[in-house]
This record gives C-alpha cells, structure tokens and sequence, in this order.
C-alpha cells in the first residue's frame, strides 16, 4: 500500500490539513447578517405554513398519471419559491444542477428498491446524500450532471461499509475478517462470496469496474483502497476508553472524510489534477468534521471517539466549534483546481450550506455550549434555536403519520415527485 500514488499523496495531504486545523482561530468568528426576534418568528411562521402545505399537498398526489404532471409541477413551484424567500436565488444555483436533482434522485431511488427492497429510509438518505455530492462536484468539474453506474454504486457502498462497521453488534473479529476479504476484491483478485454481504459488496465493485476498467484508471481503485483503509482504522475509535495523546483521533477523522470525497471525485472524473485532489480532498475533510458535530451525542452514547464527544463532558464545544467555522470558510475559499465562473458559483453555494449545518449541528447539541456561547451564535441563525430543535421533531412525525388521501405510501410520493423527464 505504501508504494501506491494516492495513498502518498493522501498522507501529504491529512498532514497538511490537521496542520490547517491546528491553525484556526478559535475566536467567536466574525459572522454577519443578524435576525431579530420579530424576523425570527416571521420565519418560522413562514415555516410552519410551508410544511403544512408541502404535506397537504403530497397527500393529494393524484391516482391519474396526467394529473400528476400537474401535481408535480405544483410542488416543484412551491418548493423553489419557499427557496427564493429563504435567500437561495436561482442564480446561485447551477442550472444544470438544479433541473438535473430531481431525476437523478428519482432513478436513485428506483435503483436502490431493485437492488435491495430491504434497505431501511436512513440509509438511503444516507446514500443520496453521497449521490448530491457528487453531482455538486461534477459541476466543480464543469462537466455534466449525470447520473452514473458508478454514482450508484459508491453511493451504495456506504450502508454497506460504513454503517457495518458503525454497527455495535458485529464483533470486531468479523468486521477484520470482512475487511480483509473485502480488500482483495478491492485489489481486483478474484474471490468468491462467502455470504449475502460480500456478495452484495462485490456486486457494486463490479458496477465501477464495467465503468471504469482498471488498466486505465490505476489512481482511481487506489482511492477506493485508500478510503477502505481509513475506515479500518476508524475501527479504533469505537468502543475504546482512552485519551488524544494515544489515539490519532484528529487524524482518523481527517483521513476518512478526505479519502471518501476523494473518491467520489476519482468516480466522477476518471482522473484528477493534483490541485483538484487537493480541494476535493479538503471539502470531504469538513464535511466529515461537521458529521462529527452533527453526531457528537451520539458518539458519546455509542462510546465512538471524535474530536467533538471527546471534548463535551470535560470542555463546552464553544472553542472548538468556533474552529470549525473558521476551518470551514477556509476550505471554501481555496481556489485550487476549481476557478470557474460555475464553480465559484457553486463554491458560494456551499458555504452559505455549510454554515446552515452547523448552526443546525449547534442547536441539536445545544446543552454542550455555554449559555453565552448560544445567546451570541443564535443572533446569526434565522430561527431559534429551540424552534429547530422541534422542527426535526415535526417533519419526522408527519414523515411517520403520512396518510396519502389514494393509499399511496410517501416512500410512492416521493417517487411520484420525482419522476421529472
């Protein structure tokens, strides 16, 4: 492994970013835009009304298939008109992102129901999610927003990877021995499936190899051994009790989320520039960093080590999370390998996201900061923070309350929604 390109370069690369994360300022960060108290509950008024209406109108989706264009056409104008008075203009977004989502993720969800009709709504969200991504960095790329046997198939590899490894309940003896046998298909050895899950795992390999043949993208299967290895060394943030001086935690957070953007980019592109590397690289690194906030009171619960459950319990996350904000805005304004009108465009995009996701990540984990940690951050955010907190109660019930007025499921709906051609 260690004569591999991409793994050297991947070394270069975590050491250069926990470098850049050392180097943060831990400062309250200099935010701008503030609501008052009046505009916060203007819009949460605004809202409320929008859910309301969203649901009322996926229960009328209509039996008739002519009808349904109609419907559909509805709920996409509702949809991108509540994102216009939320501050998110069609310019900012890429049109060909934009038009292409809803049929993307329609055939996703097709996809995965044949694949495996078994796979519970988390994982998938879970899975569409790594699809979004990217189709962001094809735009990154200025290449087509598409959708690709190989935007499948890694998407896929998530619930299946990732999440096995997360799962308490398999021992760690046959998460090595999956690992192992995993890695040599990885390599492009030939071995037969053992059970249900290798065959699984093997079947979405299979998927990219038809894509991607491996004599002519060597850098691009490295990636993919290269974010295996880090999730087996994540393997040791799980059920352990010690301290940072013993265990990289830092670095295992950085290498995982770095690698596994990394590789959507190879799977995007086929090849990449060293800079392009570099960002995309970089971008994982936070996305992965915000996970960890976002999940901070599980990891604690579940007894996984991140930069975030080791701090709350002995320290607030004020400082930290203060780092992350400032280690957000500076991965975005990198301008390695990506200088286009396109992808700046897109790049704004993501940052104004990505501080959303963390406002959010704060008001879930609000009871870890300091009460004037949360006074001063809450000022910046378009809603209270008390407010969010239940806002993700609400869309979860109406989720699980769903009674569509022709017995459709929402799962149905959601499908119906997005069937655009």
């Amino acid at each position: 492994m260690n004569s591999l390109v991409v793994y050297n370069m991947v070394e270069k690369l975590k050491y250069k970013y926990m470098k850049l994360w050392w180097s943060t300022n831990k400062c309250f960060p200099a935010l701008s835009g503030t609501f008052s108290l009046k505009e916060k509950f203007l819009k949460e008024k605004h809202m409320n009304k929008f859910l309301n209406d969203l649901f009322t109108h996926l229960k009328q989706c209509p039996k008739d298939e002519n009808q349904q264009v109609a419907w559909r056409v509805t709920l996409w104008d509702m949809i991108k008109t509540f994102g216009h008075d939320s501050g998110f203009t069609e310019d900012e977004i890429n049109g060909d992102f934009s038009k292409s989502l809803p049929l993307i993720t329609h055939k996703f969800i097709c996809n995965v129901k044949e694949f495996d009709n078994t796979i519970s709504l988390d994982k998938m969200v879970q899975a569409l999610r790594n699809v979004w991504i990217m189709n962001i960095l094809q735009v990154l790329f200025n290449t087509k927003v598409e959708y690709t046997p190989s935007v499948f198939a890694y998407s896929m590899l998530y619930p299946y990877t990732d999440n096995y490894l997360d799962n308490t309940e398999i021992s760690f003896q046959d998460k090595k021995y999956i690992n192992e046998r995993f890695k040599l298909r990885l390599e492009g050895k030939k071995i037969k499936c053992s059970n249900t899950h290798e065959e699984t795992l093997f079947n979405l390999i299979e998927m990219i190899e038809d894509q991607y043949p491996r004599a002519s993208y060597t850098k691009l299967y490295e990636s993919l051994l290269c974010i295996h290895s880090a999730q087996c060394n994540s393997l040791t943030q799980h059920k352990v009790i010690t301290s940072p001086y013993e265990l990289d935690i830092l670095g295992i957070s950085t290498e995982k989320g770095g690698t596994s953007v990394l590789a959507d980019a190879y799977l995007v592109n086929g090849k990449l520039s060293v800079a392009q590397a570099d960002f995309v690289f970089a971008y994982g690194t936070l996305l992965q960093f915000c996970d960890d906030l976002q999940d901070t009171k599980d990891d604690l619960n579940n007894g996984h080590m991140t930069m975030f459950s080791e701090t709350c319990g002995k320290w607030t996350l004020d400082n930290i999370t203060n780092a992350l904000l400032d280690f957000s805005f500076k991965i975005i304004d990198l301008d390695e390998g990506f200088t286009s009108d396109e992808s700046y465009k897109m790049k704004g995009f993501l940052k104004k996201n990505l501080v959303f996701l963390i406002f959010e990540a704060i008001s879930q984990n609000y009871n870890l900061y300091s009460k004037e940690y949360i006074k001063n951050i809450e000022k910046y955010y378009p809603f209270r923070m008390s407010y969010t907190r239940n806002l993700y109660k609400k869309i979860k019930n109406n989720y699980l309350r769903f009674k569509s007025m022709h017995g459709y499921t929402i799962d149905d709906v959601i499908l119906i929604a997005t069937n655009v051609d």
